[in-house]
């Protein structure tokens, strides 16, 4: 039968099979046993209560830093802001000073202009030769620079005002250069005025060389000899 085989077969397992005793565990061993388990549990637990208390730490700092950085980015923000107002009112201050800079250079300009005609007028006022049909009232010879001079001058009738003056007008300027005497001659202007005349030009000169003489001459169409002249001496 089946049945009896299979108790053959079990009886023979069990008489194969190695014999292995192992203690019965008493009282006092379940005990140790259950204070390893709680040792066990509470170590655990501390471990976990550590991890979470670290973690809150953790999270306290990450939230403080994140208040300061807050803070920080706010007064960032706020100085940033102050900036801005200062660079503004900086610029609102530059613009007014050079604002008051070319007032004062328009003043400036405008204030020589009338010094300028002022002592124009006091030089025509001043001139009183009327023994001749004209004269020189002011000779001036000026550098402005790069061997560049600029030469003024003014005439004015004598006698007979109501008739125009007609002639020409002549200039040279004499100067050293390299122990020589040389002279350079301006092209003759005609000249037609009635009462007074203003006359300004310019001429060049080698670099570094300074005039010593500045004539003018005026001439009249019929004469070939200088009805008046002017000499302005240079350094």
């Amino acid at each position: 039968m089946p049945i009896k085989r299979f108790s053959r077969l079990q009886r023979a397992r069990l008489m194969t099979a190695r014999l292995s005793l192992q203690p019965v565990i008493g009282w006092r061993g379940r005990l140790l046993r259950l204070v390893v388990l709680l040792c066990l549990a509470a170590s655990f637990l501390a471990l976990g209560a550590y991890i979470g208390y670290q973690h809150a730490l953790s999270s306290y700092e990450v939230s403080a830093a994140m208040q300061r950085l807050a803070s920080q980015t706010k007064q960032l923000g706020e100085g940033r802001a102050r900036l801005q107002l200062l660079e503004q009112q900086i610029k609102v201050g530059q613009g007014e000073r050079d604002g008051l800079v070319r007032a004062l250079s328009a003043a400036q300009s405008e204030l020589a202009i009338k010094q300028e005609t002022l002592s124009f007028f006091e030089s025509l006022l001043q001139s009183n030769d009327r023994n001749r049909a004209v004269s020189f009232s002011a000779c001036e010879l000026q550098s402005i620079g790069g061997g560049r001079w600029r030469y003024r001058l003014l005439l004015v009738q004598g006698m007979d005002r109501s008739t125009e003056f007609v002639g020409r007008l002549q200039a040279s300027v004499q100067y050293q250069e390299h122990g020589k005497r040389q002279n350079v001659q301006i092209e003759p202007l005609p000249v037609k005025f009635s009462h007074y005349l203003r006359q300004e030009g310019e001429l060049t000169l080698p670099p570094g060389v300074q005039p010593q003489l500045f004539e003018a001459r005026i001439f009249t169409d019929s004469n070939k000899q200088a009805v008046a002249s002017c000499q302005k001496k240079g350094g």
